[in-house]
């Protein structure tokens, strides 16, 4: 999935988000703001009170982070994306474990996390140059999904010492709209392709989604393991294998386009 990622300087880009649906691409309706975060997630991790890192640079609450998107694509985002997973979360949280059906969906939400986060930086860019925003996290993976690998490691404990708990991305692409890295909560995740996996540190379990949607789809296989004392470790980590795995993601759509 490559992109075109031309860049404009943080004052202009939300005039410039306005002018269409970052979602859908739309440009004859109205849109509305969407919470970058979701407010399950707000809520858990605390960081209203405490406040995230945005774009004009400086500290505000996590709810006040928004992106323009049209009504249909803020609801449905919310709708087929959000309900599910903070029920994946307890699941993992609880040692329940996840299922092939709800890695797909987990990997989905955080294809729209690292969507969003990358439209702020690129305006005016393509998402993909096969998919929407809206297309490619409301439908069912393609031919892509058995080369596909969800990396997981849970988190022992909360530093207490930062007043919250960690939530965002350690993601850097510039071409490839297919790796993520993030710490939420007590969870560690990342979305990568196979051929990465020897770089992986043991501290993450690693699931590769199948190729075909079977029968099995819904039964529990995948139970991660505690990877990391604390979030502190979970998040040093996070940044420093998100870089190295954005950059080689993205020397694979580079190679490509050539």
């Amino acid at each position: 999935m490559g992109r075109d990622h031309r860049k404009r300087y943080p004052k202009k880009i939300m005039a410039t988000l306005k002018n269409a649906c970052i979602g859908c691409g739309r440009t004859d309706i109205k849109t509305t703001k969407e919470h970058i975060f979701p407010k399950w997630l707000i809520e858990r991790t605390g960081t209203d009170n405490t406040g995230i890192k945005w774009i004009c640079g400086y500290y505000i609450p996590a709810s006040a982070a928004t992106i323009p998107l049209c009504k249909k694509c803020n609801h449905d985002f919310g709708e087929a994306l959000e309900s599910p997973v903070s029920r994946i979360f307890y699941n993992l949280e609880s040692g329940i474990g996840i299922s092939d059906n709800e890695a797909e969906v987990l990997i989905r939400w955080l294809w729209k996390f690292e969507g969003l986060a990358w439209h702020l930086f690129n305006p005016i860019g393509t998402y993909t140059r096969k998919y929407s925003l809206r297309e490619r996290v409301l439908q069912p993976i393609d031919e892509i999904r058995g080369e596909l690998v969800l990396a997981i490691s849970l988190i022992s404990e909360i530093d207490p010492d930062y007043g919250d708990a960690p939530m965002g991305i350690d993601s850097f692409n510039e071409l490839n709209a297919i790796f993520v890295a993030g710490v939420f909560l007590k969870i560690a995740i990342m979305v990568l392709l196979n051929d990465f996996t020897e770089m992986m540190p043991e501290n993450f379990s690693l699931y590769r989604l199948s190729s075909n949607r079977g029968e099995l789809a819904d039964a529990k296989f995948f139970y991660p393991k505690i990877g990391f004392q604390n979030d502190t470790e979970a998040v040093n980590l996070s940044q420093i294998i998100g870089r190295q795995l954005s950059k080689l993601h993205d020397d694979v759509f580079h190679h490509l386009k050539k």
